[in-house]
């Protein structure tokens, strides 16, 4: 059987070390749901880690409060990478900190007063961009570490995958909507 027959075997392969997800449809999952797919990613990469480790560790609580975890995370997937010795040019330390400043800056923003000023209600809105931009490259770190560097078995967008693109273009629709109401004319 070749490799490329493999391939689509390896989707469901929770024997990696970490979750592996190609890159496009990381960033149109992360932005299209504002963020709410990065829950799903950390519960994953630690749902891995602890299977692949046979370690006890709750990977639901290192989901939710993901900025106590992200440092133990891209420390873990450097790890990987080093003991591997896969060249990979980043800073999982410096990544995993601007992550938490920006993920608490976002939850600052989107927990101000209406009359604070729209553009920091929306802060939480703008800074999808950037952290989406920090985590692909945790994940494209991730799919180094477990051989995948395109994220070859997960590529494709799945039934569930495509309800929670519409269910987030719902969303982003109400928002501008929203953003549209209510700039005084």
């Amino acid at each position: 059987m070749s490799v490329v027959a493999d391939v689509p075997a390896l989707a469901n392969d929770i024997s990696a070390e970490f979750y592996v997800v190609g890159t496009k449809k990381f960033l149109l999952l992360s932005i299209m749901t504002l963020g709410l797919y990065w829950y799903y990613w950390h519960y994953q990469q630690w749902a891995r880690y602890r299977s692949y480790h046979n370690e006890k560790l709750w990977p639901v609580a290192r989901a939710l409060f993901a900025i106590f975890f992200i440092h133990s995370l891209t420390s873990e997937i450097d790890h990987r990478l080093r003991k591997n010795r896969t060249p990979y040019a980043w800073s999982p330390g410096a990544i995993a900190t601007a992550y938490v400043v920006l993920a608490l800056a976002s939850s600052i923003g989107n927990r101000l007063p209406q009359n604070v000023g729209p553009w920091l209600n929306g802060l939480f809105i703008v800074l999808v961009l950037p952290i989406a931009w920090l985590l692909l490259k945790v994940q494209r770190a991730a799919n180094l570490a477990c051989g995948q560097p395109n994220g070859e078995s997960n590529q494709r967008l799945t039934g569930v995958n495509w309800l929670w693109l519409v269910l987030g273009a719902a969303f982003w629709a109400l928002i501008l909507f929203g953003l549209y109401v209510s700039v005084p004319t």
